[in-house]
Order: C-alpha cells, then structure tokens, then sequence
C-alpha cells in the first residue's frame, strides 16, 4: 500500500511539472514570433541591400563608361585643335624672336656705319628688294634670292615678311646694303645681255650656260616653279606667270615712283610692265618654262 502511495504522489508531481512547464513555454511564444518576424525583416533588407548595392554598381559602372567615352571625344575634337593653335602660337613666336635678332643686328650695323662716316667713311648705299610667291613657296625662292643679291655686293639687311595680299599670295619687303643702284644698273644690263644669248641659242631648258648669267639660274630656276611671283632688286625686275617669265631693268627713275614698289602686287600687271620696257631692258625668259 504504500510503495502505491509513492508511486500515486510521484505521478501527481510529474504532472505538475510538466504544466508548469508547458505555462512557461507558452508565455514565451509571442516573443519568440516576434524574433522570428524580425529576423525575417533583416533578412529581406539585406537582400534588398544587396539588390540596391548591385544596382549602384552597375550605375557607377555606366556612368563611368559615359565619362570615359566624353572624355575621348573631347580628346579626339578638342587636342588636336589646341595642338594646332599652340603650334601657330610657337611659330610665330619663333618668328618674333628671329625679327627682333635681325632688327637688333640691323641697328647695330647701322651704329657701326654712322660710327664710320662719322669719321670720314663714305654712306653705305640702300637698295629696295621684294619677293612675291605662295607662302609655302618662299624658302624655296629666298634662298637663291639672297645668294644672287651676295653675288652682286649686296647685303640684306632687314626683311619684312608682314605684307600677305591673300591666303595664296606673299609679298616680302627686303632692304639690302652695299651697292648703289646706278652700279647696280649696270651689272643688271650685263646680265640681260648673257640671258638674252643664252635664250637665243636655246641649247638648254634653263639659263645658266655662259658668262654672268649663271649667277641667275638658280633663282631664275625658282620662279620657272612658280604659277606666279616675282623678284626684284633695286633696278631689276622678274615676272613670273602662267604663260611666262621675264626680266627687265627698270630706269633709275622709275624707282622713285611709289607705285614700282607695289609692282610684284600683281605679276601680271608687273610682266605688262617689262613687256613696256626697250629691247635693251628687257628679255622674255619664257623658252625656258
């Protein structure tokens, strides 16, 4: 009977606890759901955290790719355009500099010819020079230009490249030293003389074969080049154009006509000019063209 009693009252308290559990565990459901709905919170704002965040990405990646893409436009339109300006930009700068170094010897040697007919020398004559061509074309004719003004005594003193009549067309101004334009005249007469025998005897496509006219074939060889242009030194003119070239030496005169020095404006007007001239002035070099 007793061992039944044991038994009956340690039923009775199992099953009191197992209530008193079971009072606990449902007490703490509610907080458990709530946990469970905010972790399931969490977890959909970190998927959409990560959704926002891949998104973000691809949008930077996009724009970055614009940037890149304006940035290589610009490159492609906008450098070589300031490539260009600068380069003009340098080059006339470099041509500043070099004026300034010719002006600067210009005066110089003027000082030292005052110093020396300040102590008896005789004047340094001036004598007035000009070179018409396309622009690209000027080296090409200002060197045998100025080999044939030294050949003749003369000495450049100061070039003026400033006068442009279009896009298409130079007119430089040249001031050389050393001879007087009437000795000049005379030399100038001599060369037409060779030039005029050599044309005569046609026995090559270009002057150059005897006597003093070798001195004008390279320059004369320049304007052959040339659709159209001149040069001229004190007394002697050259006219090119696309039907002809000829060379003349002008009367002393003449030269203190303002309009000569505007000759080679036009080598058209200029050719009509040496066409004027008398035969012992002037020679058409047009059989060498």
């Amino acid at each position: 009977m007793t061992v039944v009693l044991i038994l009956l009252c340690l039923a009775i308290a199992g099953r009191e606890l197992y209530l008193a559990s079971e009072r606990r565990r449902g007490a703490g459901a509610p907080e458990i759901a709530e946990i469970r709905t905010q972790l399931a919170a969490l977890k959909g704002t970190r998927e959409e955290l990560g959704r926002f965040r891949s998104k973000a990405t691809g949008t930077l990646e996009e724009t970055d790719a614009r940037i890149r893409s304006l940035i290589a436009q610009i490159n492609d339109r906008m450098v070589p355009d300031v490539n260009e300006r600068l380069g003009r930009q340098r080059e006339a700068v470099e041509r500043l500099t070099g004026d300034v170094a010719a002006l600067r010897a210009h005066l110089v040697n003027r000082l030292d010819q005052a110093v020396a007919a300040s102590l008896g020398a005789d004047p340094v004559d001036i004598v007035a020079g000009a070179l018409a061509a396309e622009p690209s074309a000027r080296p090409a004719l200002a060197e045998p230009y100025e080999r044939f003004a030294a050949h003749y005594g003369l000495r450049v003193e100061l070039t003026d490249h400033t006068r442009y009549d279009d896009a298409r067309y130079a007119h430089d101004r040249y001031y050389l030293s050393g001879r007087s334009p009437r000795a000049l005249e005379s030399d100038f007469l001599d060369l037409l003389t060779a030039l005029r025998t050599q044309c005569a005897a046609r026995e090559s496509p270009q002057p150059g074969d005897s006597g003093s006219g070798d001195w004008a074939r390279p320059l004369v060889s320049a304007l052959r080049d040339l659709d159209r242009g001149g040069a001229g030194i004190g007394p002697l003119l050259l006219a090119r154009t696309p039907e002809s070239l000829l060379c003349g030496v002008l009367p002393l005169a003449e030269l203190l006509r303002p309009e000569t020095a505007h000759l080679l404006d036009d080598p058209h007007n200029a050719a009509l000019r040496l066409r004027d001239l008398p035969d012992t002035r002037a020679c058409d070099l047009s059989v060498f063209i």
